[in-house]
């Protein structure tokens, strides 16, 4: 009898204890229409688990649970500041040590160059055209010559006083 006590006594509070099962909310996508089941809903259907209603002493639990992990999260991140910090001013204090022991760098400019005097450069060859000399146009004919007489030009064209008028050479 002292062997079967603790089994009939496990399966009596097991027995006792509230049943949690699993509520579906089955929605029908062809009507909308919804239905709860505890078992799987049908394949043209959508499938939502409804979690039960929390007691107060469960949210309670949940609100400082919440509370203790943001304690233990920001403790964290403090540590790793501080730690981060401490190893900036580490090697912030090595480095100027290390800039104390070496000696000062002297910089020795070359001395100021004296300005050179650059003559006007004269050309060992003769200028292409000699003087009053116009070149062909690309084209290969020859310019128009000349106008005779009193012509009087603009940007564009000449004209004489006889009405006659040509491009301008």
């Amino acid at each position: 009898m002292r062997l079967f006590f603790p089994f009939f006594l496990a399966a009596l509070i097991g027995w006792m204890a509230p049943a949690a099962a699993q509520v579906q909310r089955c929605t029908d996508t062809r009507t909308g229409q919804v239905t709860y089941t505890d078992g799987p809903c049908p394949s043209h259907q959508r499938s939502v688990e409804v979690l039960p209603a929390q007691t107060p002493e469960e949210k309670a639990a949940q609100a400082r649970q919440y509370e203790e992990a943001q304690a233990r999260w920001q403790a964290e991140q403090a540590r790793t500041e501080a730690l981060r910090r401490a190893e900036a001013e580490k090697a912030a204090a090595q480095a100027a040590a290390a800039a104390a022991q070496r000696p000062p760098v002297q910089i020795q400019l070359p001395p100021p160059a004296e300005p050179q005097v650059v003559p006007y450069p004269v050309y060992p060859y003769p200028p292409a055209y000699p003087p009053g000399h116009r070149p062909r146009p690309p084209h290969g004919k020859p310019p128009p010559p000349e106008p005779e007489g009193p012509w009087q030009c603009n940007v564009f064209r000449c004209y004489d006083g006889k009405g006659n008028v040509r491009p301008r050479p």
